[in-house]
C-alpha cells in the first residue's frame, strides 16, 4: 500500500497545478517517500479529534466535513516539508480525491483492499469495548445477506452472464443449496420482514394501508408506523434476531443492535451507546469512509448517464427520473452498501450471534430501469465485489465461525403502470368509476425510506450541544422534503386509495369496518364491475352476503373459503400453484386492514404485470417473478421443499437453528 500511495501521489504532483513536489531541493524525492508515513500519523491521531468534535454535523451531512479534514491535514502534511508544495486547502481537497480514486482503482484491481491496518485495529477495538456485549462461549453464529427485491430468475441469468463471480465461485464448491421459495402476497419487504422475524406477518396489507381506527393512511417508510405494525406481529413470540444485528432494515426483529433501522428512529427511550458507537465509527475510519464517498459519487454520475440512454429507449421513457432519483440511487446502492458490510465486519468481529442486513440497491435501480436490465444487474456485480470480501474474512480461522444465508425477500416483475396500459391513473380511474372523489396523499417516497433513516439517527441528539442542535435543524431541513403531504382535493373526500406495486387498496374513508359487496353497490353502483372489467386488471376481490371474501375476474367468481368457481374460467388458472395463491388471497382479504376492494394488476403471459405505481420493474401483487425470491443457505441445514412455501416457515426453520 506504501507503493501505491507514493506512485498516486508523485502521479498528482505531475499534472495538477498548485500540487507539485520541489525538485530544486536536495533530497525531495525523500519527501516523497515519507509523506504518506506522515499522512497516514496525522490521519491515525488527529483526524478522529475533528470528526467527534463534529460527530452531530457528520451524521446530518453523512459525513461530508471529514473530507474536508482530510484535505487539512494533507495540507498540513505540505507545510511539514518543505519540498512538498500545495497552493491552498482546495488544492488540497482536489488532490486527495484523485490520489484517492487513484488508490481505489489499483486496489480493487490487485485485491489489495484493506488499507490503514492499525487504524482499522484501533477502530475494532472501540467497537468492542462500547459495542453490544456478546456470549463469548458461542461458537457458531448465523450470517443473514438480504438482496432486496432479486427474484430467482433474474439471479440465475445474472450467474450465468458472470456477473456475479464470487457467488457463483462459492456454489460451484457444493457447500451450499440454491433454490425458490414463496414470499405470499403482498410480495413487499414489511410483510415478508414480519414473517421472517416473528413468524407471522400480522396486519401489514400492502406497502401503504388506511388506519380504520385511527383514520388516516399508514406507509412502511414511516418508523412511527412501522413501530406500530412491529409491535403486534411482535407479541409473544421470540423474535428471530434476538441478541443480534440488524442493519439497513424496516423491521429491527428484536435485534439488540439496531443500524439504519427504520422502525428504530425516533424512539421515546434514549439510544443505546453501542449503536450509536457502530454508526459514528464509519466516520472515523479514513479508508471506508472515502472509498464510500467516491462511489458514492461515481453511482451518481453513472445514474445520470444511464437515464440519458434511456431515452433512446421507448420502454424506459414511459417513466419520469429527476435528479433525486439519481441521488437516492447512488445512496442505496454505494454509501449504505459500503456502510453495511463495514458493520458487518465489526459484527462478526464481536461475534454477534446473528446478523442481518439488507442490501437495497438492486430494488432502488430494477423499478426505474427493469429487473433484468444491464443497469440493475450492474448493482449485482458491485455487490458481489463486496461479498467476495466478506467470504475472505470469513475463511480466517479466528473469532466465531458463521452460516451463510443469501436470500431476497421477493423479486420484481417487469411493468408497465396503468397511466400507459389504459390511459388513466389508479386513482383517475376509480374516480371516474364511483363517480366521486378520491383522497390522494404524497407519501414518502420508498426509493428514499433508507435516507430517512440515515437522517433520523441524528434526532436523539437534541439538547447535548449548540452544535447537535444546529446540526438537528440542518436534519429537519434536510428531511422535509421527504415528509408526506396532502394534496387537498373537493370534499367531502370519499374514497381513499393505497396502491403498492401491483396491488392496491380501496376504503371507504370514515367507515370503521369493511364493506360488503352490496353495500358498496348501493354507494358507488358500477365500480366493482367496472374495476373487474378493466383491461389493466387481473382481479377484484371483496366481501359477498355472507362475508366471505370472494375474488372477481372478467369471465368468472371464486370463493377464496371454499374454492367454489362460477363462470366460464377460474381467475386463478393461469398461476400455477392454485392452491398456495388461494390461501395467501385468503391471509390477504381477512387482514383486518385489508381494503373493502382489494385489486391486483394485470398479468400478460410471459409474467409482465401492470402497476399501480410509475415503475417498470414492480412487486407488491400477485404475478410473474415478483413472487419469485431466492435462497442460498448451507447444505447442513437440511432444508426441505415444506421449509420454504411462506415467510412464517422460514422463520420456523431458522429460529429452530438458534
Amino acid at each position: 500500500m506504501w507503493v501505491v500511495n507514493v506512485a498516486s501521489l508523485a502521479l498528482v504532483t505531475l499534472f495538477l497545478p498548485g500540487f507539485w513536489l520541489d525538485r530544486t531541493l536536495e533530497n525531495w524525492w525523500v519527501v516523497a517517500l515519507i509523506l504518506p508515513i506522515e499522512f497516514a500519523l496525522l490521519v491515525t491521531f488527529i483526524r478522529p479529534i475533528l470528526v467527534l468534535a463534529t460527530l452531530p454535523l457528520n451524521a446530518a451531512t453523512l459525513g461530508a466535513p471529514t473530507l474536508f479534514f482530510n484535505g487539512i491535514l494533507l495540507y498540513l502534511s505540505s507545510l511539514l516539508n518543505p519540498a512538498f508544495k500545495i497552493g491552498n486547502l482546495l488544492d488540497a481537497f482536489i488532490g486527495l480525491t484523485i490520489v484517492t480514486v487513484i488508490n481505489t482503482v489499483v486496489t480493487s484491481w490487485l485485491g489489495i483492499d484493506e488499507n490503514y491496518q492499525f487504524f482499522t485495529t484501533i477502530l475494532k477495538k472501540v467497537g468492542l469495548r462500547y459495542g453490544p456485549h456478546t456470549d463469548s462461549t458461542q461458537q457458531r453464529g448465523l450470517l443473514i445477506l438480504q438482496i432486496d427485491g432479486l427474484s430467482f430468475p433474474t439471479i440465475q441469468r445474472t450467474l450465468r452472464r458472470g456477473r456475479m463471480p464470487a457467488l457463483s465461485a462459492m456454489l460451484a464448491r457444493g457447500h451450499h443449496k440454491f433454490l425458490d421459495w414463496q414470499s405470499g402476497v403482498p410480495s413487499n419487504t414489511p410483510a415478508v420482514q414480519g414473517g421472517l422475524f416473528y413468524g407471522k406477518r400480522g396486519s401489514i396489507p400492502g406497502y401503504r394501508w388506511y388506519d380504520r381506527e385511527k383514520q388516516r393512511i399508514r406507509c412502511s417508510n414511516k418508523p412511527e408506523d412501522l413501530r406500530d405494525a412491529e409491535s403486534i406481529v411482535a407479541k409473544g413470540v421470540k423474535p428471530l434476531l434476538e441478541g443480534g444485528s440488524s442493519i439497513n432494515s424496516l423491521f429491527s426483529g428484536g435485534a439488540s443492535n439496531r443500524l439504519l433501522t427504520l422502525s428504530a428512529v425516533g424512539e421515546d427511550e434514549e439510544k443505546k451507546i453501542g449503536e450509536y458507537t457502530d454508526f459514528s465509527l464509519f466516520w472515523l475510519n479514513p479508508w471506508s469512509y472515502s472509498v464510500a464517498w467516491i462511489i458514492t459519487l461515481w453511482e451518481f454520475f453513472a445514474a445520470i448517464v444511464w437515464h440519458l440512454l434511456s431515452r433512446f429507449r421507448r420502454r424506459k421513457r414511459i417513466i419520469k427520473r429527476t435528479f433525486m432519483d439519481a441521488a437516492g440511487r447512488a445512496l442505496a446502492n454505494a454509501m449504505f452498501r459500503e456502510a453495511s458490510f463495514f458493520w458487518i465486519e465489526q459484527d462478526m468481529e464481536r461475534g454477534m450471534p446473528i446478523i442481518y442486513s439488507n442490501f437495497i440497491g438492486y430494488d432502488e435501480v430494477a423499478h426505474c430501469a427493469g429487473p433484468d436490465s444491464s443497469e440493475a444487474m450492474s448493482t449485482l456485480t458491485s455487490f458481489d465485489r463486496k461479498f467476495q470480501r466478506l467470504r475472505r474474512i470469513m475463511r480466517k480461522p479466528t473469532g466465531m465461525k458463521y452460516d451463510l444465508v443469501l436470500l431476497s425477500d421477493h423479486g420484481q416483475s417487469s411493468s408497465v403502470p396503468l397511466r400507459h396500459a389504459i390511459g388513466e391513473t389508479i386513482e383517475e380511474l376509480v374516480t371516474r368509476l364511483a363517480g366521486g372523489t378520491v383522497s390522494m396523499q404524497n407519501v414518502i417516497d420508498p426509493r428514499r425510506a433508507s435516507v430517512v433513516s440515515l437522517m433520523g439517527e441524528l434526532d436523539r441528539q437534541q439538547g447535548r450541544s449548540w452544535l447537535a442542535d444546529s446540526s438537528r435543524r440542518t436534519l429537519s431541513r434536510l428531511s422535509r422534503s421527504t415528509h408526506d403531504t396532502t394534496i387537498e382535493q373537493p370534499q367531502p373526500v370519499q374514497l381513499v386509495v393505497c396502491p403498492s406495486g401491483g396491488l392496491a387498496h380501496i376504503y371507504r374513508e370514515g367507515s370503521e369496518r369493511r364493506l360488503n359487496m352490496d353495500e358498496i353497490r348501493s354507494l358507488y353502483p358500477g365500480l366493482i364491475e367496472g374495476l373487474a372489467s378493466c383491461e389493466g386488471i387481473e382481479f377484484v376481490i371483496v366481501l359477498n352476503l355472507d362475508n366471505e371474501p370472494v375474488l372477481i375476474g372478467k369471465n368468472g367468481v371464486r370463493n377464496l373459503v371454499n374454492g367454489e368457481v362460477v363462470g366460464d374460467s377460474d381467475p386463478l388458472a393461469k398461476f400455477s400453484d392454485i392452491e398456495l395463491w388461494n390461501s395467501e388471497l385468503l391471509k390477504l382479504a381477512n387482514c383486518e386492514d385489508s381494503g373493502d376492494l382489494i385489486i391486483n394488476g394485470a398479468v400478460g403471459k410471459k409474467g409482465h404485470i401492470v402497476a399501480f405505481e410509475e415503475q417498470i420493474g414492480s412487486h407488491g401483487g400477485l404475478g410473474g417473478s415478483q413472487n419469485e425470491p431466492f435462497i442460498i443457505l448451507p447444505k447442513s441445514f437440511g432444508t426441505e421443499s415444506s421449509d420454504l412455501r411462506s415467510p412464517e416457515a422460514l422463520y420456523r426453520h431458522f429460529i429452530g437453528r438458534k
